[in-house]
Formats: C-alpha cells, sequence, structure tokens
C-alpha cells in the first residue's frame, strides 16, 4: 500500500491518495492538522465509487453514498 500526502507541523494535513500495491486507487480523502476534514472517497476493486461523502473534525457528516445506498449525517 502507498500512501501519499503532505504534513504541517508533524500532522498529516491536505489531500491523501492511498494506492494498492497493484496501483490501483483505494481511497481519496482530505485531512486537517491530522484529522479527517473534507471530501472522501473510496472504491472498489473495478474502480467505481464505494463510498463517498464529507468528514467534519473525524466525523461523516451531510449526505453518504455507502455501498449503493444514501445514508444522511448530521449536517457538517
Amino acid at each position: 500500500m502507498v500512501i501519499r500526502g503532505t504534513y504541517k507541523g508533524g500532522e498529516i494535513d491536505g489531500p491523501v491518495e492511498i494506492y494498492l500495491d497493484n496501483g490501483r486507487l483505494w481511497e481519496k480523502t482530505t485531512y486537517k492538522d491530522g484529522v479527517q476534514d473534507g471530501p472522501f472517497e473510496s472504491y472498489h476493486d473495478n474502480g467505481e465509487v464505494r463510498d463517498k461523502g464529507t468528514y467534519k473534525d473525524n466525523e461523516k457528516c451531510g449526505e453518504w453514498l455507502e455501498w449503493g445506498e444514501t445514508t444522511t449525517y448530521d449536517p457538517c
């Protein structure tokens, strides 16, 4: 697995992409000061979106697509 991202002040901060050993993109997310905060997407083996939504302070918020189902969390 390969993780691409940036650090600021010792904390992961900004866009992060995680790739499997075969080079396929597995997950894209965003961190702010070491916690997930922003858009998130993960993918099936065929490259289609599996989960998609937004994190705020490491918590899911707003509308999410999770395994083909729409789920609504507290507003962001």
